[in-house]
């Protein structure tokens, strides 16, 4: 399973196996008390944040978070200056250090009187039980978890199960990314909390990107928590299991498992320079410079989830970019246009409208059979004048910085971004492939600057200019080429490849997985 949908391989097997047995039932009676957006008042530390950087009552200011360390360390900040509330929609949380080093903080938090409420996606919660029934069992902390399983919860293995008998419920995730200090200061973005999209996995990590956000805009964020969090879709975790141990003894075990590790393993290799300190101690100290601006809050409504679409702000992103004059720009880790899709692009370009996609080459993509399927419009999308890019992890570590980064790991595209017109920025959850566009529910911040639609524009294409391969049509306007946009302009007539079994294993996979369940 990738960390952004359901695995296609998975999704394979289900589709063989998915009448074998009768579903598994939730508890059909669950306390589920109602609880709503607390805010801090506007002269509380973070209060203030907006009214020192210059926000009016009736805007939102932003700032950009594209180093993985500092990005981190917003976060863990923003828990240590909470002093009301806090907010948590993820769709995964490790089981390792960054998870532990975020579920520690929160702890503390409500040790000192703030009210915590975390809502997770399920998907990922597979021998994470009495972790998870530890922080829920702290004063002032909630969990819920969001289209649970039934099954038990401690196996991968009884949770394939539960996809087995449950497909149709269980196939719909929640993908949405939200954390929200004191109603206040909110992060949206693509990163999950665990080590891979901090730079501090020994793996692979993902180049990713966060958006910090203060005045109205947290507001209406809250608000969208809310509406989930109040979802007959989200559990109280304690109503999905139990381990046998009482209060007292689920939080020992949780100061057990939750543990700091050696300090070693707990830093980013990508080192943030002095101005992303400065931007870090800015925070803490309720200095920080913010663009001011307007901003739209789409999302997709809990009714996503029992296949109903209605207010799909999924739908309302697509239409936006349909609206383009001049200039759309995609950054999307994961990207297969439908057909209604491909159609707008050849419309927009028709129009005028320059076209760009940035997205992970096959060689390197961590969901290599999604980029099997968005090969497949490649020489369409070229015909009609879209340009593509596909990052490669050799090219990018021929930067230093990215190169001491990523070690001997694979560095991987995680971000998900939209420019359009050169004034409006978009910012969330949101992939460009089916998964995202009809299954899961999304978030995503659509903002009205030209100054922060540069700002974060500029940071792309240093990316763009010295890590992909631009796909160009060849001579013969049927075969494609690989040109390399660094310095070397590398020309290559094949696509960069995985080894002989990797592409057997992927063939045998497209065969079977529709581009729907990608």
């Amino acid at each position: 399973m990738r960390a952004s949908g359901m695995r296609p391989a998975l999704a394979a097997l289900m589709l063989c196996l998915a009448l074998m047995a009768g579903c598994a039932g939730l508890p059909a009676q669950v306390d589920r008390p109602v609880s709503t957006l607390r805010m801090a008042p506007a002269d509380s530390p973070l209060g203030r944040i907006s009214t020192v950087a210059g926000v009016p009552p009736n805007r939102s200011g932003f700032r950009p978070l594209t180093l993985s360390g500092v990005a981190l360390q917003a976060r863990l900040t923003l828990i240590q200056q909470a002093s009301t509330s806090i907010d948590v929609q993820a769709y995964l949380i490790g089981n390792d250090s960054t998870g532990h080093q975020v579920l520690r903080a929160l702890r503390d938090a409500a040790a000192r009187g703030v009210r915590v409420r975390v809502l997770l996606d399920d998907l990922y919660t597979d021998g994470m039980t009495d972790l998870l029934l530890g922080l829920a069992a702290h004063d002032n902390i909630e969990l819920r978890l969001y289209n649970p399983f039934p099954s038990s919860r401690e196996w991968l293995a009884t949770k394939l199960w539960g996809l087995l008998t449950d497909f149709s419920r269980l196939n719909h995730r929640m993908h949405n990314k939200l954390f929200l200090a004191d109603g206040r200061i909110a992060i949206v973005g693509g990163r999950n909390l665990a080590d891979e999209y901090f730079m501090r996995s020994e793996d692979a990590n993902f180049l990713d990107f966060d958006l910090l956000c203060a005045g109205m805009v947290a507001q209406e964020l809250g608000e969208h928590f809310d509406t989930y969090w109040n979802s007959s879709h989200a559990y109280p975790m304690q109503a999905l299991a139990d381990n046998g141990l009482d209060a007292p003894q689920r939080r020992r075990s949780f100061d057990v498992l939750a543990q700091a590790p050696d300090s070693g393993t707990l830093r980013s290799r990508l080192t943030p320079d002095a101005a992303a300190l400065a931007d870090v101690a800015a925070l803490r100290n309720g200095q920080v410079h913010l663009t001011v601006a307007d901003a739209r809050v789409f999302f997709d409504t809990p009714h996503k989830t029992d296949g109903r679409r209605r207010d799909d702000g999924s739908l309302r992103v697509v239409s936006l970019l349909g609206q383009a004059r001049s200039q759309v720009i995609l950054v999307s880790p994961y990207f297969v246009p439908s057909a209604a899709g491909l159609q707008r692009m050849q419309q927009a370009r028709a129009r005028g409208v320059d076209i760009e996609v940035i997205t992970n080459s096959l060689l390197d993509s961590d969901e290599p059979l999604v980029s099997l399927a968005y090969g497949r419009h490649r020489t369409a999308l070229l015909r009609a004048g879209v340009r593509l890019y596909e990052l490669s992890s050799a090219l990018l570590k021929q930067e230093p910085r990215l190169r001491t980064a990523l070690g001997g790991q694979r560095g991987r595209l995680h971000a998900k971004l939209g420019f359009i017109d050169g004034h409006v920025l978009l910012v969330g959850s949101m992939n460009m492939d089916p998964r995202s566009a009809s299954t899961n529910t999304e978030l995503a911040l659509a903002i009205d600057s030209a100054e922060l639609t540069q700002r974060v524009l500029e940071e792309v294409r240093f990316a763009r200019d010295i890590g992909v391969y631009e796909v160009q049509l060849a001579a013969d306007n049927q075969s494609l080429e690989w040109l390399s946009t660094d310095p070397n302009r590398q020309r290559l007539a094949s696509e960069p490849q995985p080894g002989w079994w990797q592409r057997l294993k992927l063939w045998l996979l497209s065969l079977v997985v529709p581009d729907d369940l990608l």
